[in-house]
């Protein structure tokens, strides 16, 4: 028995004096805090402080705690979705179950992009319709909630609070169907009363309206647009522009309602 517990306790040594985690065997603290920005920014990428984040709310929120269950979870949505589209009782029940449960920040995994054209009711565009119908691909910009979504074949993988144009003075973010014009990694904005430098940078009406990171802002999200919005651009977090920039490509239709 000594010689059992010597044993085990050995190896636990070795574990954390060699730097392999001794936690749950499928958490990836390096995916978590890559994968969640929101959580590494706020507490820090240490492998206990994530771990226990994902034990005390990850789990909760619908985290992935590494890339494998990720694409497996990926996949169980896609049936179930598939299923729910055919009517089937139970799915449908397990998605209205998963919405409740699921935060601002994370994929709303019962959102298709069926939904998302269904509510924008003042899409232009036919044309631009038909292409994110026939690929599940476009950038959903909400005001009402005041959030940007990323739509790959139809689910959500990137989904971020922002900060969009204040209803006054012809300021709105002005609502419809686009197209990524331009995506331009560095660019100054200059307007009457505005001078700044964006990182990121994708324009997608002929107007100069886009969406970009706007590192003057503390906060986003909420009802900060109502009082201190933008001059009608969609401001996003830093590291949202970064991950959306990558995501889409000229062309890429953008959905604003």
């Amino acid at each position: 028995m000594k010689t059992k517990l010597s044993t085990i306790f050995a190896v636990i040594f070795i574990a954390v004096f060699n730097g392999v985690s001794v936690y749950a065997a499928d958490f990836d603290a390096g995916y978590y805090a890559q994968r969640y920005p929101d959580v590494a920014n706020t507490i820090g990428c240490g492998e206990k402080a994530l771990y226990d984040h994902y034990i005390n709310e990850g789990r909760k929120e619908g985290r992935y705690p590494n890339a494998l269950a990720e694409c497996e979870g990926r996949a169980r949505e896609i049936e179930l979705q598939n299923a729910a589209a055919k009517g089937n009782t139970e799915a449908i029940k397990l998605l209205a179950n998963a919405s409740e449960e699921s935060l601002p920040l994370q994929p709303q995994i019962t959102q298709s992009s069926v939904t998302v054209l269904q509510t924008a009711s003042d899409a232009r565009n036919a044309a631009i319709i038909a292409t994110v119908q026939a690929t599940g691909t476009f950038v959903d910009v909400d005001i009402a909630n005041q959030t940007i979504s990323m739509y790959v074949n139809g689910l959500p993988v990137l989904v971020s609070p922002c900060v969009t144009g204040t209803p006054k003075d012809g300021r709105s973010t002005p609502t419809g169907s686009y197209y990524i014009l331009e995506k331009i990694p560095g660019k100054r904005l200059k307007g009457e009363s505005w001078d700044v430098w964006v990182d990121r940078w994708m324009r997608f009406t002929n107007n100069r309206i886009g969406l970009h990171d706007a590192s003057w802002r503390s906060k986003f999200g909420g009802e900060i647009y109502k009082s201190n919005g933008s001059h009608g651009c969609v401001n996003i977090p830093k590291d949202a522009a970064y991950m959306l920039y990558d995501m889409v490509s000229v062309g890429t239709p953008v959905i604003v309602r």
